[in-house]
């Protein structure tokens, strides 16, 4: 089977100049995890949730508890104002800040088994999915894959 039988071609994509809070919302909105990065018709990334996770996670303040329960209290209040914080900053970077620059993807007449491979490989749960002209036509996830294997028992 080939990935033109099962991609989307409905491709949810971003600038690399929007925010990640508008990368979080789109994501949101249309229920994925990954948007494919487009700047002048070319794809020049990918950004995941995975990828504002971990950002996220890397600037988490390290949780401070005490023996008194009034300090622990107070300890954990200053500790949700600083994550309050830090999910504000991280909102307001770019998609450009976060995203992944090393794209991997397939062209329509490659087999979802090549697209599996290199899903695998690289440890990707999605491709996008660029004719010979580089014009990304589609995008192809791990999902995508499963279902068509499910059709073709």
């Amino acid at each position: 089977m080939l990935v033109k039988d099962v991609m989307s071609k409905n491709v949810i994509t971003i600038s690399p100049d929007e925010s990640i809070s508008e990368a979080i919302e789109k994501m949101a909105k249309n229920n994925i995890s990954g948007l494919i990065v487009v700047e002048n018709e070319k794809v020049v990334g990918v950004i995941s949730e995975s990828d504002i996770v971990r950002e996220f996670g890397s600037k988490l303040p390290e949780l401070k508890v005490s023996t008194s329960v009034t300090l622990s209290i107070l300890l954990l209040l200053e500790s949700g104002i600083k994550i309050i914080n830090e999910m504000k900053k991280v909102g307001r970077l770019r998609v450009r800040d976060l995203m992944s620059k090393k794209v991997f993807f397939v062209r329509p007449e490659d087999t979802i088994l090549d697209a599996a491979r290199i899903m695998s490989k690289e440890d990707v749960r999605r491709l996008p999915v660029i004719d010979r002209d580089g014009k990304l036509v589609g995008v192809i996830s791990r999902t995508d894959i499963l279902r068509a294997l499910l059709i073709e028992q």
